[in-house]
């Protein structure tokens, strides 16, 4: 059978996640450098964006079909719960990890903080200043969604997990991350929790601006 194949770059936060979800299952896949400008990967991706996913003879983008395909294809644990109010409320923590969190910390915070020190830019303190109280609301939410267990659907790691974990783990090394997260201390249990599964370290480190 065809390996599976992630193309994209391994800082993109949506990238981490498809090999979480193949690390979590325990799949085996290539990650597969890419110019996302190219007419090559926009074969794959139509609007430019990482990751996209191949497999044979099928093509995927977008990160919540690749994930399910992993789950789905492949044998190994189960990456959604079963029954319909758990896999709607696993729907629901992408879509906070999508809409919300991405929005405040990514966008905002993650930008500032690296992207801009690997263009050799300075971050606009300003803008992360006026952007921390939509980082406290969003990590406030996710901290009383997990009231009632260790992961955000129970008591396993499901795809929401492999969402929202590839954020707050960069999210953990910023300032503001350092100042909001300690304050949310079934949060960063959680995330130490999210710390054990295979590969966690390496798919999820930080490069060095060159």
């Amino acid at each position: 059978m065809a390996e599976l194949e992630i193309l994209g770059h391994a800082f993109s936060t949506y990238v981490r996640t498809a090999r979480m979800a193949c690390a979590m299952k325990g799949v085996p896949y290539t990650l597969t450098p890419v110019d996302f400008r190219s007419p090559e990967y926009r074969a794959h991706q139509p609007f430019g964006r990482m990751p996209a996913l191949r497999h044979g003879d099928v093509s995927l983008y977008e990160t919540l079909a690749i994930a399910t395909y992993i789950d789905l294809a492949f044998e190994g644990p189960p990456l959604q719960p079963e029954g319909a109010a758990a896999r709607a409320r696993m729907l629901q923590w992408v879509s906070v990890a999508n809409d919300y969190l991405y929005a405040a910390v990514v966008r905002i915070c993650l930008t500032e903080r690296f992207i801009k020190g690997f263009r050799g830019l300075p971050p606009d303190e300003a803008r992360l200043a006026s952007a921390v109280p939509e980082m406290e609301e969003v990590i406030g939410v996710l901290e009383a969604g997990l009231g009632t267990g260790p992961y955000f659907c129970g008591d396993r790691a499901t795809l929401a997990d492999a969402f929202i974990a590839p954020i707050l783990v960069y999210f953990a090394k910023t300032p503001e991350g350092a100042s909001i997260l300690p304050g949310a201390p079934k949060t960063t249990a959680w995330l130490a929790a999210m710390e054990a599964t295979p590969d966690f370290g390496e798919i999820n480190a930080v490069p060095r601006a060159e």
